[in-house]
């Protein structure tokens, strides 16, 4: 392992690359700063930026911006008091009441470093955990991989926001487009309505640029979204009293890490339920309660180390397993093809020099964001100032490059723009999207492993006698059974 992560390193340290993660830091910074934006719309327009690029600069570049994105939102969240991402919601609690009372820098002093600590956390605990996952999993056949599928495609329960049934159709549709085009086994066309251009399929680039980007533009729009001035003339960030107050309190900020790594593992959850829960257990184990919501250092960095350190800990199963944990790191998993690498159980035996490469990738991007927060605060302060209706149109000359470019193909850019106002319609209905793109992505892995497991046996006894498929659809059952209990006794709290 020190041997293939020293050579990870040796191929991340060169001045092209670290310049190319600097930039996806930023990126990702300034659209999780940006209310509106989002990092998941980064990590989309940014992947036609990397087509031409090697596997590890591309993919090195979306751990900038994934990471920078997962930071980032704390600006808005910390000078703002309006979260840049879902995840930095419970930065407000504290961050902003420090910041109005007169310490804009220490806030963001004590949130960026607190980020930084639990990122590096959370990519330790990845390089350590995926490979041994990953070894676990490669001994699994066809049927254990469908039933681990059927387990994915569950966390559609805990996508789906307040109604289980809205995001089970968002899902089907997901499925039902993943399946246009061409039979894996046989090669026969499927609803392609006799248009040839259908015949390669629906690819989830496009589809996933306008459910994503497109949808989002068009509801910020129809909101009228103005930007938001801030005086920057305090903005100093203290950098020797901040780290004074993040490992001043160890207890914090051992909760919080652990609290983001493991809750990150678990599909479904994600960093804005890591965050808030990290949040509440922080303050339940702290001697000074009474000063949360008012300003608490504990508060900042219980929201900001767990939401960073979640970055770790969500792409262990996407990575090790192929089945990604939340609406980002979905997105992370498409990006992650686009370079012609499966995720899963033989991705690090089978491309070790890549794995580690983004391994060592990943902690190297969690110092250039810090870098990037620290000098270039100003500069996003003044980004936040700038309205929607300005950003709009360069965001959409950027989704249709990236449409166009993934398969130089008109057609996709007509994908991009139907599934933009269908992701649109979808969020009228208060339908989610992630389960749509969940269902894109798993569903064809799906009906390919199905297919082989039954040209095997001609047979479905095998799922529940084998150990380890058993197990899967289990865990499946239980999954959607707990988040059905949940939601009940969430309606009887209410």
């Amino acid at each position: 392992m020190l041997e293939l992560l020293s050579t990870g390193f040796l191929t991340v340290l060169q001045p092209t690359t670290i310049l190319l993660m600097l930039l996806g830091s930023v990126w990702g910074i300034v659209f999780a700063a940006v209310p509106g934006l989002s990092t998941g719309m980064a990590v989309v327009l940014a992947l036609p930026l990397t087509y031409g690029m090697g596997s590890i600069d591309g993919l090195a570049t979306l751990s900038g911006i994934y990471v920078g994105g997962m930071s980032g939102g704390l600006i808005g969240s910390t000078l703002l008091g309006i979260p840049g991402t879902s995840s930095a919601v419970a930065t407000t609690f504290d961050g902003f009441p420090l910041a109005r009372s007169g310490y804009p820098g220490k806030a963001m002093g004590i949130g960026i470093w607190s980020s930084f600590v639990g990122g590096v956390f959370g990519a330790v605990v990845l390089l350590l955990s995926a490979p041994t996952v990953a070894r676990w999993a490669s001994r699994l056949g066809p049927w254990e991989y469908t039933s681990l599928v059927v387990l994915g495609l569950t966390m559609i329960a805990s996508l789906s926001g307040t109604s289980i049934a809205k995001g089970f159709i968002s899902g089907v549709l997901g499925v039902l487009v993943g399946t246009v085009g061409s039979d894996p086994i046989f090669g026969a066309s499927r609803l392609t309505f006799g248009f040839r251009a259908l015949r390669g399929g629906l690819h989830f680039i496009p589809v996933m640029i306008g459910l994503f980007a497109i949808s989002q533009l068009m509801s910020d729009l129809e909101k009228g979204t103005e930007g938001q001035a801030y005086n920057a003339d305090r903005l100093r960030i203290p950098n020797r009293e901040s780290l004074a107050a993040v490992f001043g309190n160890l207890k914090a900020l051992w909760i919080a890490m652990l609290s983001g790594v493991a809750i990150g593992a678990l599909p479904g959850v994600g960093a804005s339920i890591s965050s808030i829960w990290s949040y509440d257990q922080v303050k339940r184990f702290s001697k000074n309660r009474a000063e949360f919501g008012k300003g608490s250092p504990e508060g900042i960095i219980a929201a900001e180390a767990s939401n960073s350190a979640t970055a770790g800990g969500t792409l262990i199963p996407m990575l090790a397993l192929g089945l990604p944990g939340n609406p980002i790191s979905v997105i992370m998993m498409g990006a992650v093809m686009i370079h012609g690498i499966t995720p899963g159980p033989l991705f690090i035996s089978r491309h070790s020099d890549i794995a580690y490469g983004l391994f060592a990738a990943f902690l190297v991007v969690n110092v250039l964001v810090l870098l990037a927060q620290l000098l270039f605060t100003r500069l996003y302060v003044k980004v936040l100032a700038v309205p929607v209706r300005i950003l709009a149109p360069i965001v959409i000359v950027f989704c249709v490059i990236g449409s166009f470019a993934h398969n130089n193909r008109m057609a996709d850019v007509f994908v991009m723009l139907g599934s933009g106002i269908a992701g649109y319609g979808l969020t009228k209905l208060a339908i989610p999207l992630a389960p749509a793109i969940l269902g894109l992505i798993l569903g064809p892995t799906l009906e390919e492993n199905i297919r082989l497991a039954l040209m095997s046996s001609s047979s479905l006894v095998p799922f529940v006698t084998r150990p380890v498929s058993l197990v899967f659809l289990l865990l499946s059952l239980a999954s959607i059974v707990l988040v059905l209990f949940e939601r009940l006794r969430a309606g009887k709290s209410e």
